[in-house]
Parts: C-alpha cells; sequence; structure tokens
C-alpha cells in the first residue's frame, strides 16, 4: 500500500514518498475513447460471466451460466429511444401512451431494426458516420454485458431506484433517465420497457464463446430488460423473454448501439 502519494503538477504523475525507502515515480496514462455521437456511452470489449446461478431468486432454466469474450467495443444509447427521436427518424410515432420523453412502445422487431437501417443512411448522408459505422440492435451479449457494467448480482443497483417495474411506474412509461443509471452511465437498462435485441432465441452455450450472436435461425426474438407492468422477477441482468418479430405491444420498445459494420 502506497502512502504519502502525490500527483505531479500536470496531473498523471505520481510520487510514492513512503518513509524509508526511495522515492518510486509512477505515469499514470488515461484510457483514450473513441468520441461517439452525443448520449451514446462506449463499451469496452471485455469478458464477462453470462447468465445467472441456480441459486439466484426467480432464475429461470434458460439462464445457463457460460463465459463470453466481446472482442470488438461499441457505443450504446444510454437510454431507450424516445418518441421524438423515433418521430425524427421514422416519421411516425406508434406509441400507445404519446409523449416526446417517453420511450418508444408499440414496435416490432422489424420497426426497431427498419429504425436502425434508416438512422445508418441519415447519420452517414451527413457526414456524421462513415460507411463503415452502422446502427443495429445489440446482441443479447452485448445487452447483458452493458446491463451488467461489471456486477454479477441480481441486477446492478436496487431496483426501485434503477427501474420503473410494476412496483412503482403508476402502470405506464414514464420518461427516460430519470432513474439512477448503471455506472457505465446506462439508464432504464432495467424497467420502462423491454428491449428488442438481435438475436434469434434460443439455448446458451455451456462452455466459452467469443463474440455471440445468438441461434443461427428461429421464429422468435429476444428481449430483454423487463418492462412497466412487469414485477421484480423479470427485473433481473439475466433475464431472457422471446416474441415473434412482428409482435407490438405498449411496454416493448429499444435502444440502438453503433458499430463497425459486420
Amino acid at each position: 500500500m502506497w502512502t504519502n502519494v502525490t500527483v505531479g503538477a500536470e496531473g498523471t504523475v505520481l510520487v510514492d514518498l513512503s518513509p524509508g525507502s526511495a522515492a518510486r515515480f509512477y505515469r499514470a496514462v488515461a484510457e483514450q475513447r473513441p468520441v461517439g455521437p452525443t448520449g451514446f456511452v462506449w463499451i469496452v470489449p471485455w469478458t464477462f460471466v453470462m447468465g445467472s446461478p441456480e441459486s439466484e431468486d426467480g432464475r429461470q432454466s434458460d439462464e445457463v451460466i457460460h463465459t463470453v469474450t466481446l472482442t470488438q467495443g461499441f457505443w450504446m444509447s444510454d437510454h431507450e429511444t424516445t418518441q421524438a427521436e423515433y418521430q425524427l427518424v421514422m416519421g411516425s410515432n406508434p406509441s400507445f401512451r404519446k409523449g416526446e420523453s417517453l420511450p418508444v412502445e408499440t414496435v416490432s422487431w422489424n420497426d426497431a431494426v427498419s429504425y436502425c437501417v434508416n438512422l445508418t443512411w441519415r447519420e452517414r448522408a451527413a457526414g456524421r458516420i462513415t460507411a463503415q459505422k452502422e446502427y443495429r440492435l445489440p446482441t443479447e451479449a452485448e445487452w447483458e454485458y452493458a446491463a451488467r457494467a461489471g456486477t454479477r448480482g441480481v441486477r446492478y443497483g436496487e431496483l426501485d431506484a434503477i427501474a420503473w417495474y410494476g412496483g412503482n411506474s403508476g402502470n405506464q412509461t414514464q420518461p427516460v433517465k430519470q432513474k439512477t443509471a448503471n455506472v457505465w452511465g446506462l439508464y432504464d437498462m432495467t424497467g420502462n420497457v423491454w428491449e428488442w435485441c438481435s438475436d434469434w432465441y434460443g439455448d446458451y452455450p455451456t462452455g466459452s464463446v467469443t463474440d455471440p450472436t445468438g441461434s443461427s435461425s428461429g421464429v422468435l426474438r429476444v428481449h430483454r430488460g423487463g418492462g412497466w407492468c412487469y414485477d421484480a422477477r423479470s427485473a433481473r441482468s439475466a433475464f431472457r423473454d422471446r416474441l415473434v418479430s412482428g409482435y407490438r405491444r405498449s411496454n416493448l420498445g429499444f435502444r440502438p448501439v453503433l458499430s463497425a459494420v459486420r
């Protein structure tokens, strides 16, 4: 343990002045993160444990624990796509409960994918992203990794502090970014509206995997995070749900990521 550690005038050199030892110097180097669009958070690539232990309250049998390595970083919207954002890109607002700062809902997986495609075209045409970048839905692994933000518990914080769910939502959606974000700066990863992921629903692998994208085929698409009318059991980082890609309901929305074209 260092004692009497001081910081150099430029804020980067640490000097260990521990009594009885020669001075030792250390240089702290700040991580250089890419600059992304406003309202997006850079998610660094890493390895994490996906799924839940058998002892977790509310656990389902499809939450098999396995190790996932993500080799590519990506930007993720720090909030669920709002109705104002959806209206701007798509020219319509399908939501049941209207409000510009409310999350868009009553959107199918197909609608969410179309939004990402249109947003990509729009931002490329404006010169804000290159042809090598695209907006898309997160994979299920990317979503859980971002939601956990380095945590391994049931969820990344105390439920009422981080989520609008059946116990506190007033039986309706609420404006985005009103609850506490996780430590990576992502709001409403639990509760408010469910969020579509890109994957087909299927069984998890039992061993370690790298950059998984879900089942190669299927009939149901994954959505994650719980919603305003659901209980605490579904408001867990590991909880999985699925629907056909054309299904719409008033507690189902999405948030895009921006990454290199895959």
